[in-house]
């Protein structure tokens, strides 16, 4: 009876161990399942290059603020941000019913004086001579009236039977006769003899004249429709209709990305060593690290205002239109850049004969399929799949997988 007591209390005993391991294993088993995510050795990918290298950004081939060269109200904006347009298409129209005024103005001053013009040159008529003779005939006739007088009241005077006041009245007389002939004789001659050549020649100056106020006036009209200089794409639009548009304002801004410019800069010590024709390599990070080729079309004779490098300018072409204006670019001035980017051989990983490496993401991974140009020892270049400052894994395993959670080292 003992020992059955015995081994009652053992069992107890055993049970008792067992009930609070189980519980120690249960609660240590939830705690640990935040800590089971597996810890990964990351990689950052950056650009490498040889040679001589400078950095820079991408801007437009051309870039024009398209501006209005007349001030008026926008009465059409026939493009939007985006659009394709070639040069000479029709932008902006401005309304443009007080220029057309203008234009009817200058054509009436040009109609009266070239009308002026055509009856100076004719010269004066037969019925207007015929008037100014008689007019001379009508002198001459007074004259002889006043001369009469003259001698009859000067031989009074003589025999004292009239005043100096009445002979001075006979004189004044004679005078104004004397002077209406004279004046009437130089009207009928200057008729009779017509215009001269200088009065021809202001005519025809006054004509010329308003000629260019009319080609003025029709040079605004037709600024009220406004072109595209350059044939592009519609950067920016600054107007929309019922806006005033003022002379020199800028409506829109077209740009030419058929070919770009990556603007750099090089040091003072290297400057000497980059040649205006020369053709270099282009690497653009946002693309995978593609290289494309330059040419070097302007290196600056001075420096920055505030550092001591040089500018620089390389145009490359850009028919497919991947290069954007404000990427950053790599130019290898000397040397060769090498086409993908290198990243260690043991991040990637192979399945299906297809080459994947493992991208985290705020401590998710992501599968991605990369594209391989060259494996070589301790490093692979990837020509697609990869670009600057990714967080590649280093040494996957089978373990990992789409959206799997881990920890970065």
């Amino acid at each position: 009876m003992k020992k059955a007591a015995q081994w009652k209390a053992i069992a107890v005993v055993v049970a008792a161990v067992s009930l609070i391991a189980a519980g120690c294993s249960d609660s240590s088993s939830a705690s640990s399942g935040e800590e089971s995510l597996p810890v990964v050795k990351t990689w950052k990918v950056a650009s490498t290059g040889s040679g001589l290298t400078a950095n820079g950004k991408i801007a437009p081939s051309e870039e024009i603020q398209v501006v209005s060269k007349v001030s008026g109200k926008v009465a059409g904006v026939n493009v939007k941000e985006g659009s394709v347009v070639k040069k000479g298409d029709v932008l902006v129209t401005l309304e443009a019913a007080d220029y057309q005024q203008q234009i009817n103005q200058a054509q009436a001053a040009i109609a009266g004086a070239q009308a002026k013009l055509r009856d100076t040159k004719a010269g004066t008529r037969t019925q207007q001579l015929q008037q100014l003779s008689s007019g001379v005939a009508q002198a001459q006739a007074s004259l002889k009236v006043s001369e009469s007088n003259y001698n009859r009241m000067k031989a009074l005077f003589d025999s004292g039977a009239l005043s100096a006041a009445e002979l001075e009245k006979a004189t004044l007389d004679l005078e104004k006769a004397r002077t209406g002939l004279e004046q009437s004789q130089a009207q009928y001659d200057l008729a009779k003899a017509g215009p001269t050549s200088d009065t021809v020649a202001a005519l025809q100056a006054e004509v010329s004249r308003l000629n260019s106020n009319l080609e003025l006036a029709k040079s605004s009209y037709d600024n009220t429709v406004i072109r595209s200089p350059i044939s592009g794409i519609v950067a920016k639009r600054n107007i929309d209709p019922g806006e005033m548009a003022g002379a020199g304002s800028p409506l829109l801004i077209v740009v030419n990305m058929n070919e770009v410019n990556v603007e750099a800069s090089v040091s003072q010590d290297q400057i000497n060593s980059v040649k205006v024709g020369s053709t270099v390599d282009v690497k653009v990070g946002s693309l995978g690290g593609k290289v494309m080729k330059g040419t070097v079309e302007f290196v600056s004779p001075i420096s920055d205002a505030n550092s001591s490098s040089f500018p620089i300018k390389v145009n490359v072409a850009n028919q497919d239109g991947q290069l954007r204006a404000g990427m950053v670019a790599e130019v290898v001035l000397q040397g060769q850049a090498e086409q993908g980017t290198k990243i260690p051989t043991t991040a990637v990983l192979e399945k299906d004969g297809k080459q994947y490496i493992y991208m985290v993401d705020q401590d998710v991974v992501h599968e991605v399929e990369v594209t391989v140009s060259n494996a070589s020892g301790d490093w692979t270049t990837v020509t697609a799949g990869v670009k600057d400052n990714d967080q590649i894994v280093l040494n996957p395993t089978d373990k990992l997988s789409e959206g799997s959670k881990v920890i970065a080292n």
